[in-house]
């Protein structure tokens, strides 16, 4: 087997295991993956925190420096985490249902779908008269700002899986999983190479080079017949809104391209972004409903009050490498939120730095250090910061990788709403569509003054062209804010033509006269003759100043 070692998962000879779950036994392709983990195993698994070490409190300054590096790799499972686990364990095993090695149905899939690439009318066919599986994959969208920890999650939990498992049995190579970077360029042709290319690099029997200049619907049909060669499992393609719509096609080049690997060729797909993302799948709604029919996974930032918070802060606040212990308070746990803002990634680097600066300023930690490093270490990221401080949409939207645009009403409970209208005799979904709308306006508002609209006139524009459909409430807007430039270059066009019509219609009935007095007396001069003598037919000697 010319099988090479990936580069971030490991290789396995299969061991086939009785899963207990009747629609997955005699299924070679399932009962060889590790065991479907419970909640508190999959925490274990998931989790990377190495135990703290008291007495590295005696190293030296510069030796505990590098300790507190360890940090950067510091992973607390959350409950992203564990739906994150739960999904990609159903995606792989229920798309491996219809890809049985024992039985024929694989290869009279494979057959078909590579059929219907050529002929799709035959294909059809073929379905009809032959039993071919219908394809049992689906797929979902993980959805979070920047920094909430997404790629690192969903690493840890691909990790859980060998990459590749050799089947010496069935003469197979199965692909578990395979991750990739959707390229900067965003176009699907180059998103089919960089997958044609891991592949290559795993097994060492596709050469990328050799499709650089193939089309992209040539490219999709080798990545299918790659994918079914090897039995991929699951596709994981991250910073998703990269996928260009403009140099792409549209979005719906894009999501039938997704659709195409999850309902035709029979494989998973997981698509991780930033909330950017979530605008290539609001254009194609259609479409959308295939890729992500097993749902989304919203990963926003971390609520102080959530549960999740205190467990991560709890457990990052074990590591101290200053020689004076802290415990961690209320203040330390607001000063930590008010600084990151609840992005775990943030909240870490401001930590580990904090405690390098308190190492140098007399071994403790204190509030106050934690707020100047945040402050001036990471002047870089305050603009962002304010803009979740300050809850406002109009700043929101200048940070789109940051900002997720969850409605209230999800997270707030009928108990809620009912002590609200208790004690402010209002309805409360009234007042947060209200706030909605309030919230739509301004980004709009916004967006017509980045166009260079001042913002009275884009007020006024966005609030006279109000509709249900932000888009084209937005297009609407910005028609309106250039209608005067539009208007006063009609009023100065028909300043002009009524006299171009006034001379025209002049000249008109001069004609008519012409050829009725001609008509009247009976002349015998030709019509030809008689405009030319009334002016209305040049000579063109004459006209052209030619002899």
């Amino acid at each position: 087997m010319n099988t090479r070692h990936p580069f971030r998962g490991r290789v396995e000879v299969a061991e086939y295991h009785d899963t207990g779950i009747q629609d997955y036994q005699g299924h070679p392709l399932i009962e060889c993956l590790p065991p479907i983990l419970e909640d508190e195993e999959a925490i274990r698994m998931i989790k990377n925190i190495r135990k703290f070490n008291p007495d590295e409190r005696l190293l030296s300054p510069s030796k505990r420096r590098h300790c507190i590096e360890r940090l950067r790799s510091f992973v607390v499972p959350l409950s992203y985490h564990i739906d994150l686990q739960q999904d990609i364990s159903e995606l792989i095993r229920q798309g491996y249902v219809s890809r049985n090695l024992r039985t024929n149905d694989d290869i009279r899939r494979m057959r078909n779908v590579m059929m219907g690439f050529k002929n799709e009318a035959i294909a059809n066919l073929e379905k009809k008269r032959f039993f071919v599986p219908a394809a049992t994959s689906s797929g979902i969208a993980v959805i979070g700002i920047s920094g909430a920890g997404k790629t690192t999650g969903i690493n840890r939990v691909l990790n859980l899986y060998p990459q590749i498992i050799i089947h010496p049995e069935y003469e197979e190579k199965q692909l578990v999983w395979v991750k990739v970077d959707c390229p900067v360029t965003g176009t699907v042709k180059q998103l089919c190479l960089g997958l044609i290319k891991e592949m290559g690099d795993l097994f060492g029997e596709v050469h990328y080079e050799n499709y650089a200049r193939y089309r992209t619907d040539e490219l999709i049909v080798l990545l299918a017949s790659l994918a079914m060669r090897y039995h991929l499992g699951v596709l994981v393609i991250d910073e998703i809104q990269y996928l260009n719509e403009a140099r792409s096609g549209g979005a719906a080049l894009m999501l039938n391209f997704f659709n195409t690997l999850i309902n035709t060729i029979g494989v998973p797909v997981v698509l991780i972004g930033t909330p950017k993302a979530k605008d290539i799948f609001a254009k194609e709604f259609r479409n959308t409903k295939r890729v992500t029919n097993q749902g989304s996974i919203y990963w926003d930032r971390l609520q102080m009050d959530s549960t999740d918070w205190t467990i991560f802060l709890s457990q990052l606040w074990k590591h101290q490498w200053t020689q004076i212990e802290v415990e961690l308070t209320e203040e330390f746990n607001r000063i930590m939120y008010e600084e990151s803002q609840g992005i775990p990634d943030v909240a870490v680097k401001i930590y580990i730095e904090s405690q390098k600066k308190a190492i140098e300023e007399g071994e403790k930690l204190t509030p106050s250090i934690i707020s100047s490093v945040a402050q001036k270490q990471f002047k870089i990221l305050q603009p962002a910061l304010n803009a979740l401080r300050s809850g406002k949409k109009r700043e929101l939207v200048k940070f789109l990788d940051i900002f997720l645009s969850d409605s209230p009403k999800r997270v707030i409970s009928l108990s809620d709403k009912k002590e609200f209208e208790k004690q402010f005799s209002m309805d409360l979904d009234t007042l947060l569509s209200e706030q909605e709308e309030e919230n739509d306006l301004d980004e709009i508002v916004t967006w017509l003054m980045d166009a260079g609209i001042t913002e009275d006139v884009a007020r006024k524009v966005a609030e006279k062209s109000k509709c249900e459909d932000k888009d084209k409430w937005r297009a609407a807007s910005f028609q309106e804010a250039i209608l005067p430039t539009k208007n006063e270059q009609n009023d100065k066009v028909n300043a002009v033509r009524p006299q171009k019509r006034e001379k025209k219609q002049v000249r008109q009935v001069g004609l008519v006269s012409v050829l009725n007095k001609h008509k009247k007396k009976k002349a015998t001069s030709t019509s030809y003759d008689i405009l030319k003598e009334a002016g209305y037919i040049q000579d063109p000697f004459n006209f052209l100043k030619l002899e």
